[in-house]
């Protein structure tokens, strides 16, 4: 008797778990995007997106509305309880929010800068 193949769904996290857990994606970086995956898997939005849930569900990736998922890290998680009076941004949204500033080029400027402050409005809303 022939094991069942897994879903497609699972298979696809699998191959962007074993990207991350690899370092082949860094942490605080921003997966591609659902329409990317659904191109490089040639499937639809919502098996890319219960893909992404799994990654999601297993603390490798934080979605940011907005922007795209994040992925996490296990030595500065995306969120950790809060420090009353102040809010600390997590490290991992910040990395990722300079790596964009440094990858734009001057005509994309002021669309990177509105995708920054988005991040980073995100990041402050949870906590």
């Amino acid at each position: 008797m022939n094991p069942r193949p897994l879903p497609v769904y699972r298979r696809i996290a699998d191959v962007l778990r074993r990207e991350i857990l690899d370092g082949r994606r860094r942490a605080g970086s921003l997966l591609p995007s659902e329409r990317e995956l659904c191109q490089h898997f040639s499937v639809a939005r919502a098996t890319v997106r219960h893909s992404l849930q799994l990654l999601v569900h297993e603390n490798l990736a934080v979605p940011v509305q907005g922007v795209g998922y994040v992925i996490a890290t296990a030595h500065a998680p995306l969120h950790p309880a809060p420090d009353p009076p102040s809010v600390r941004v997590p490290v991992a949204l910040l990395n990722t929010a300079v790596e964009m500033l440094e990858t734009c080029d001057t005509g994309a400027a002021s669309a990177a800068a509105s995708r920054v402050a988005t991040l980073l409005r995100a990041a402050v809303r949870a906590r």
